[in-house]
C-alpha cells in the first residue's frame, strides 16, 4: 500500500522536500560512481569490438598468403588466338612454346542410309523395330569410299553399352539412346526428302569410334530392315559414315602431339590448350607477379589498419588529458607485442637472404609502428625467387629431388632442413597368370571373372569372341575399370600381357594395394590354375635421421618435423637430398589469430568479463534503489515524529500563552 505523505501540518516543516533532498544527497555519489564505471566498461567493450574487427580484417588478408599455390599464379597468351587458346594454372611452368596444328580431333558420326528402301523415313513417327542396340567404343579401320570395314579394336577404358528399344519409332529410338546416357548422342535430321537418324560419339578421338551391333526382335540381326538398319560392324554396316573419328595432331616445340580431344590438358603440366583450327601459334606462360604483390600489399594495409586501431585505443593526449578507451590495458599491450614479435623474428627454415620482411622491401616505421613497402624491391624479390618469398609467408616445403613432393604439414611441424633417406620404395599389388590365357570367350561358358582390387570384390563379364592377346587385354581392362563397384571405390587396374600371360596391376600403391583372382567361369582360362598374386608394400625411410611412417608413396616425419609429409614418386634407394620447410609469417599469424578470435580466445574471456561487470552494476543499482527506499521510509518516519512533536509543542506553547495572558496582573487596582 503506498505511503501517504504531506508537508508538516502542525510544524510547517517541508517534510517531502527535506526527505527528497536527503535521499538525493545519499544516492547521487553512489549512482554517479556506478554510471561512470558502466560508461567506462561500455567504452572498453566497444573498444574491444573495434579491436576484434580490425584483427578479423587482418586475418582475412592472410588466406591469400597462407596458400603456397597462390604464389605460383601464372598468366598465359596465345600469339594467334584463332588457332588456339591457352590457360595456365598455378602449377604451370614459365616458358614459350611453338605450336603447329595439322589436324583437329573429331567425333565419329554415322547416319542412316536413305538408299536402303526400309530407311526412307518420311516422319519421325515411322516404325523401325524393337530390340536392343549395343555400342562399343574403340578404333575402327573403315574406308568410306569403298565401304570397306576391316577391323575394330576395343578401347580398354570403355566398356560396351546396351540400350533397350521398346518404342520402335524413329523418335523412340532417338529418345531411348539419349536417355541412356551411354556416350552416344542421337538426333534426327531431315535432308529435304527423308528423316535420317544420326549417331555421334560424345567423345572425339580415333579410339572412340562407334561399333554398333543389334539384337533385332524380328530375329535377323544382319539384314536391311528393323533395327538392323543401324548396324555398323565388321559383319553388317548399314549406316553411312559422315565423320570419321580422328585424333588431333600437332607439334609443340617440334614434338609430335596426338590427342583424342581438341583440349590438350596433359601435354604441358598446368597448361590447357584448346585447338580451334589448323595453323601455327606461339604460346606464352609467364609468372603473374602482380597477384603476389597485390596480396602482400593487402596484408600490409590490413596490418597497418590494425596498428592504427591499436594506437588510437591506447593513445593519451597530455595536453587535454584525454586517453583512449584501452590506454594501459594489459590485453591490448600483449596482443600488440605478440604481433610485432612475430613480424620481427626470422622465419626458421627460410633461406638467409629471404628470412625477414626487410629482405623483400618491407620495413617498420619507427614512429607509429606501421609497415612500409618498397614496391621496387618487393617486385625484384618476387621475380628473382618466388619460392623463397612463398616460404616467407606460407607453410611451405621444397625438395631437392625432383621425384619428391612436399605434400602436407601440420601446425606442429617445425621449420628447418631435413635429410631424406629411402630404404624401400612403394610398390603396386599385382596378379600374374600361371599360364597363357585362352583367347576364345564363350557366352555363359567362360565369360565371367570374379576378382578383388585393394580388397573390393567385383564380377565382370567379357564379351564373347575370339581375341588376340592384345585385344583380350583391352577387353579385360575395359570391363574391370568400368565396373560400377570398382568405380564407386575409385579403384582400377592396368592390364598387360607377355607371351600371352596376363598381368593385372592395381592403380594404387602400398600395403593396401592388392589384386586377386577369386573365381568365375573365366578365371582358369584367363589366368591358369595357379595365378601368382603379390601385394604392394609401403614406402619406408627416414626424414631428419628419424624413422618416418610410410603409407603408399607418402612418408610422414616424426620429431621436430612431425606432420611433414612427402610423396616419393620413384627414384633410387638411399640418400635423396634434403627437404626444406618454413612456417612463414602469414601461417604463424593465422594460427595465432585463430586462437585469439576463437570461442575460447582472449576476446571471449574479456568480453564475458566486461559483460559480467556491467551486469553487476545493474545488480548494484537494484541494491542502491532498495537501500534508498528504506532510507526514505526511515526519514519519513523520523520527520513525521518530529512534525508531531513540534505540533504538540506548538499547541502547548499556544495554550500556555493563552493561559498566561488570562492571569490577573500582580498589583493591579481593582
Amino acid at each position: 500500500m503506498p505511503t501517504i505523505t504531506a508537508p508538516g501540518l502542525g510544524s510547517g516543516l517541508d517534510v517531502n522536500g527535506i526527505v527528497t533532498q536527503l535521499v538525493t544527497v545519499e544516492r547521487q555519489p553512489v549512482a554517479q560512481r556506478l554510471d561512470r564505471r558502466e560508461a567506462n566498461l561500455q567504452a572498453r567493450l566497444s573498444a574491444f569490438g573495434l579491436l576484434k574487427s580490425a584483427i578479423s580484417s587482418f586475418q582475412g588478408s592472410l588466406g591469400a598468403l597462407s596458400d603456397p599455390t597462390l604464389f605460383q599464379a601464372k598468366t598465359s597468351q596465345s600469339g594467334t588466338p584463332a588457332v588456339a587458346s591457352v590457360s595456365a594454372s598455378n602449377a604451370a611452368a614459365v616458358g614459350s612454346f611453338s605450336l603447329s596444328v595439322t589436324q583437329l580431333a573429331a567425333a565419329h558420326s554415322l547416319v542412316s542410309d536413305s538408299a536402303l528402301p526400309a530407311a526412307q523415313f518420311t516422319a519421325i513417327s515411322d516404325v523401325v523395330g524393337t530390340g536392343s542396340l549395343t555400342f562399343n567404343f574403340g578404333t575402327t579401320s573403315y574406308d568410306p569410299a569403298t565401304d570397306t570395314y576391316t577391323s575394330f579394336v576395343q578401347n580398354p577404358n570403355q566398356g560396351a553399352q546396351t540400350v533397350q528399344i521398346t518404342d520402335g519409332s524413329l523418335s523412340g529410338i532417338r529418345d531411348a539412346v539419349n536417355a541412356a546416357n551411354v556416350g552416344v548422342s542421337a538426333s534426327i535430321v531431315f535432308d529435304g526428302t527423308n528423316e535420317r537418324l544420326v549417331f555421334t560419339s560424345t567423345n572425339s578421338g580415333a579410339a572412340n569410334s562407334l561399333e554398333i551391333t543389334v539384337a533385332d526382335d524380328d530375329g535377323n540381326n544382319n539384314d536391311t530392315s528393323g533395327l538392323s538398319l543401324f548396324s555398323f560392324n565388321a559383319t553388317t554396316n548399314n549406316l553411312l559414315q559422315t565423320q570419321g573419328a580422328q585424333d588431333a595432331q600437332a607439334t609443340l616445340n617440334g614434338i609430335n602431339i596426338t590427342s583424342a580431344s581438341n583440349t590438350l590438358s596433359n601435354t604441358l603440366n598446368g597448361v590447357t590448350v584448346t585447338l580451334l583450327t589448323t595453323g601455327s601459334s606461339t604460346l606464352t606462360v609467364s609468372k603473374d607477379s602482380s597477384v603476389i604483390s597485390t596480396n602482400i600489399t593487402t596484408f600490409v594495409d590490413q596490418y597497418n589498419n590494425l596498428v592504427k586501431t591499436i594506437n588510437d585505443l591506447s593513445a593519451f593526449d597530455p595536453t587535454t588529458g584525454v586517453s583512449g578507451a584501452l590506454n594501459g590495458d594489459g590485453v591490448l599491450r600483449a596482443l600488440d607485442s605478440q604481433f610485432r614479435r612475430i613480424l620481427s623474428n626470422q622465419v626458421v627454415g627460410a633461406p638467409d637472404a629471404f628470412s625477414i620482411l626487410a629482405n623483400i622491401g618491407i620495413t617498420r616505421n619507427s614512429t607509429d609502428g606501421t609497415l612500409v613497402v618498397d614496391s621496387t624491391k618487393l617486385s625484384a624479390a618476387i621475380s628473382s625467387n618466388t619460392d623463397a618469398v612463398t616460404g616467407l609467408f606460407a607453410a611451405f616445403g621444397t625438395a631437392a629431388d625432383s621425384l619428391i613432393d612436399v605434400s602436407a604439414s601440420t601446425t606442429s611441424t617445425v621449420g628447418g632442413s631435413y635429410g631424406v633417406n629411402i630404404t624401400q620404395l612403394a610398390t603396386q599389388g599385382q596378379v600374374v597368370g600361371g599360364s597363357a590365357a585362352t583367347l576364345t570367350i564363350t557366352t555363359g561358358v567362360d565369360d565371367a571373372l570374379t576378382l578383388s582390387v585393394d580388397g573390393t570384390q567385383a564380377t565382370v563379364t567379357l564379351a564373347a569372341g575370339t581375341y588376340t592377346a592384345t585385344s583380350l587385354v583391352a577387353e579385360l581392362q575395359s570391363k574391370i575399370n568400368t565396373d560400377s563397384v570398382l568405380q564407386g571405390a575409385a579403384l582400377g587396374v592396368k592390364a598387360s600381357e607377355s607371351g600371352g600371360v596376363l598381368t593385372l596391376i592395381s592403380n594404387s600403391f602400398g600395403l593396401a594395394s592388392t589384386v586377386s583372382i577369386d573365381g568365375g567361369t573365366a578365371a582358369a582360362g584367363l589366368f591358369g590354375v595357379t595365378p601368382v598374386a603379390t601385394g604392394g608394400v609401403d614406402i619406408a625411410g627416414t626424414i631428419g635421421n628419424l624413422a618416418a611412417t610410410g603409407s603408399g608413396q607418402k612418408l610422414t616425419a616424426s620429431g621436430n618435423a612431425s606432420g611433414l609429409e612427402i610423396t616419393v614418386k620413384g627414384g633410387a634407394l638411399g640418400n635423396r637430398g634434403v627437404v626444406g620447410f618454413s612456417r612463414g609469417y602469414a601461417d604463424q599469424l593465422g594460427t595465432v589469430l585463430t586462437g585469439i578470435l576463437g570461442s575460447n580466445g582472449i576476446f571471449t574471456s574479456v568480453t564475458t568479463g566486461l559483460n559480467d561487470q556491467i551486469k553487476d552494476i545493474g545488480d548494484d543499482r537494484v541494491t542502491l534503489a532498495r537501500r534508498m527506499t528504506a532510507l526514505e521510509a526511515r526519514l519519513r518516519r523520523q520527520f513525521g515524529a518530529l512534525d508531531v512533536l513540534i505540533s504538540n509543542l506548538n499547541t502547548t506553547s499556544n495554550f500556555l500563552t493563552t493561559q498566561l495572558a488570562a492571569l490577573p496582573t500582580i498589583g493591579a487596582k481593582r
